[in-house]
């Protein structure tokens, strides 16, 4: 056989294995949850069925090359056909990369639309959703759940005597904080400025309180206060119980009534955990 005819069946065999990696890679998203999206499914099966078919010429154009006209030279002609055929997964490939780069972008933008971009932590929007879901399960569980609302004390005055740098540091520690004080089931959130919230999820008011004096304990040990020497950064936290109803009514009223006994905490003289009233 000649050397064309042997760099020929060459290039075959890798445009056939190439058509095999991209119809395996295109069944595969095909059975992942994000195919499951409808403006994904026309164009993987447009892919899957010009690879299959892909696969079964090059296949039969290289047994007709190879048994069926072995004496014959090759053409022009079916080296045009053997880039024509090589462009087929190469482009599938191409397009599958297109489709993974989008779902990772839309995945981006979906968590910046529910994340807060300073601390890391859930923002408003993304707190209810999760918090919602949470309450569902304690709900159908028969368990409690408690909201913890935290405001920094005398935060202004971080803002307008050390600069926001100074205080975009503090509230990022505030996150930091909450996060390691906290349980790996509870949920926190920043809802704007310097409130944070958190759901504890199977606690009641009074255990979700030690939970609020684990946080605060931790700001105070583990935030540095920008004016540096003896003084610290801390907190004031209402607790308030989830009642029954409807989830959403119920988080928001929890909420409210937390928010009532943070202010009662701070008129009692700040850094400290205040239960609203039954």
């Amino acid at each position: 056989m000649l050397l064309a005819e042997d760099i020929f069946l060459v290039a075959r065999l890798l445009i056939a294995v190439l058509c095999v990696f991209a119809l395996v890679a295109a069944v595969r998203r095909w059975g992942s949850a994000s195919a499951g999206l409808p403006q994904h499914r026309p164009l993987l099966m447009m892919l899957i069925v010009v690879l299959v078919i892909g696969i079964g010429l090059v296949i039969y154009d290289g047994w007709d090359n190879a048994v069926s006209r072995r004496e014959q030279p090759l053409l022009l002609g079916s080296w045009l056909w053997l880039s024509f055929d090589a462009a087929v997964p190469l482009l599938a490939i191409l397009s599958l990369r297109a489709l993974q780069e989008r779902d990772e972008a839309m995945r981006r933008l979906a968590e910046a639309a529910v994340t807060d971009p300073l601390t890391g932590l859930a923002n408003r929007r993304g707190f209810r959703e999760a918090a919602l879901r949470a309450l569902e399960e304690c709900r159908r569980r028969d368990r409690p759940a408690a909201v913890l609302m935290f405001d920094i004390d005398r935060f202004k005055s971080v803002n307008d005597g050390h600069g926001h740098a100074a205080g975009d540091a503090v509230l990022q520690g505030m996150g930091a904080a909450l996060h390691r004080a906290v349980r790996a089931s509870d949920l926190v959130g920043r809802l704007g400025g310097e409130e944070f919230v958190v759901l504890c999820p199977d606690l009641d008011p009074a255990g979700a309180a030690r939970v609020a004096e684990r946080v605060r304990e931790t700001l105070r040990a583990e935030v540095p206060h920008p004016a540096g020497g003896e003084a610290v950064i801390t907190a004031s936290v209402g607790v308030a119980r989830v009642r029954a109803g409807i989830l959403a009514t119920a988080l928001e009223a929890a909420i409210d009534a937390a928010d009532r006994a943070l202010y009662a905490a701070k008129e009692g003289g700040r850094d400290r955990v205040a239960l609203a009233a039954d």
